[in-house]
């Protein structure tokens, strides 16, 4: 299995498969890297010397998530290829079938926050921050997102998070059941591979069922979405406020 341009593989000796991310400056996401990213977990879902995978960044921030300065040229056309890349890479994330173990420095942001919610365990620094900033940058959150995040964050965290937009630390993101586990500085990679360790002998037929049964209502509600947009024709996701709150954000 080779490398993505931005996504270094490392299988270490026990089955877990440390996969980097490299997309500088900051791990943006536009529709060919989120198309690579879910070709990533497809392949790795059946991958029979992976038994669990750990998802980190080499960069000052985990994802910034969209990226920006290309959408916000973007016409309906690309809108919908964006929204239909969200739905269907993190639908492969979360239902992937194996242990997924996130460890994050720096910031968690907007599309860079899904990778961590659809995530099994979730490690994080003392900087880390964490945020759904779409309300910010002029748009709502694409319905099947919306599912994850109904089915991750309670209302009230939910109503924090999305109707302000801004990023939280990393105190808040652990009482709000975002992060499992604060490790300080320089232990951080070290202590999800520790955990993944863990996780990967769990029986694996047992955990897909498990895990399976557990998400099987927003899997499902994703799957629908998905479906939806292919039979229907482009809707924009912009609205007359989205390129100038974007170019703001961009600053």
């Amino acid at each position: 299995m080779s490398d993505q341009d931005w996504l270094k593989l490392e299988l270490q000796s026990d089955g877990v498969m440390l996969v980097t991310m490299q997309n500088a400056p900051v791990n943006a996401f536009n529709p060919n890297s989120l198309g690579e990213l879910k070709a990533l977990f497809v392949k790795l879902a059946t991958d029979d010397a992976t038994k669990a995978v750990v998802l980190a960044s080499n960069l000052k921030v985990f994802s910034a998530g969209l990226n920006l300065k290309e959408a916000q040229h973007y016409d309906v056309a690309a809108q919908k290829d964006i929204v239909d890349g969200f739905h269907e890479t993190f639908l492969e994330i979360f239902a992937f079938p194996k242990p997924l173990i996130v460890a994050v420095e720096g910031a968690a942001i907007a599309g860079g926050f899904f990778p961590v919610v659809c995530s099994d365990y979730r490690i994080a620094g003392p900087r880390a921050t964490f945020g759904l900033a779409e309300v910010r940058v002029g748009v709502g959150m694409p319905a099947g997102l919306m599912e994850i995040i109904r089915s991750m964050l309670s209302p009230n965290d939910r109503r924090r998070i999305l109707q302000n937009g801004s990023a939280i630390r990393v105190d808040a993101a652990i009482q709000a059941g975002i992060v499992d586990e604060l490790v300080q500085d320089g232990d951080i990679l070290g202590q999800a591979l520790q955990v993944a360790q863990d996780y990967a002998q769990i029986p694996p037929k047992a955990y897909a069922t498990v895990k399976f049964q557990n998400r099987q209502h927003t899997i499902e509600a994703l799957r629908a979405e998905i479906a939806k947009s292919a039979a229907s024709k482009p809707v924009p996701w912009f609205t007359d406020e989205t390129k100038s709150a974007m170019v703001k954000m961009i600053g």
